[in-house]
């Protein structure tokens, strides 16, 4: 696993195992006052489910999070809206399998469009590799045979959630 932070002035890259990866990420929510309160939130790929568990555990928030997706299906069918997730959870499950197309349009929006809002540290190379290499398949998903360091792109967009 790994983790991106993006300061004013530089954005840090690294990788780790589950658990330094859930301390690290209890440190920062402790040193910054990260909290639902103040409209920050938490995107986490919704394939590690015993991660999801024992970060919404940790910061007390229901960690039975699989009962409130039911509920959306119920309600919204298998469509329901992710901002449902975004408004109502701190640690959000992101289902790649069913947001990947909006998450590579988003990001190619805010790297591509207009004067793009993204800029990365030359220094990343592995990050700017794997934007290099990433290419849409025609149908507006990402073609994952020919990208290198896709875990690093996926991430990236996770990260471009919160400004979705």
């Amino acid at each position: 696993m790994f983790h991106i932070v993006r300061w004013p002035n530089r954005c840090s890259i690294s990788f780790f195992s589950r658990l330094q990866i859930f301390r690290i990420t209890i440190d920062l929510l402790l040193k910054y006052t990260i909290t639902f309160d103040n409209r920050y939130r938490i995107f986490v790929d919704g394939a590690n489910p015993s991660f999801i568990r024992a970060l919404k555990s940790r910061i007390s928030e229901d960690d039975n999070y699989e009962n409130f997706i039911a509920h959306l299906k119920t309600a919204y069918g298998t469509n329901f809206p992710l901002q449902s997730l975004i408004y109502n959870m701190f640690v959000v499950p992101i289902a790649f399998n069913k947001e990947h197309r909006n998450m590579l349009a988003y990001a190619k929006k805010l790297m591509e469009y207009g004067s793009g809002v993204v800029a990365i540290d030359p220094k990343h190379t592995k990050l700017i590799t794997s934007l290099r290499t990433a290419a849409e398949n025609g149908d507006g998903s990402l073609d994952k045979e020919d990208i290198s360091h896709d875990d690093l792109f996926d991430g990236l967009r996770l990260s471009m959630m919160f400004w979705h």
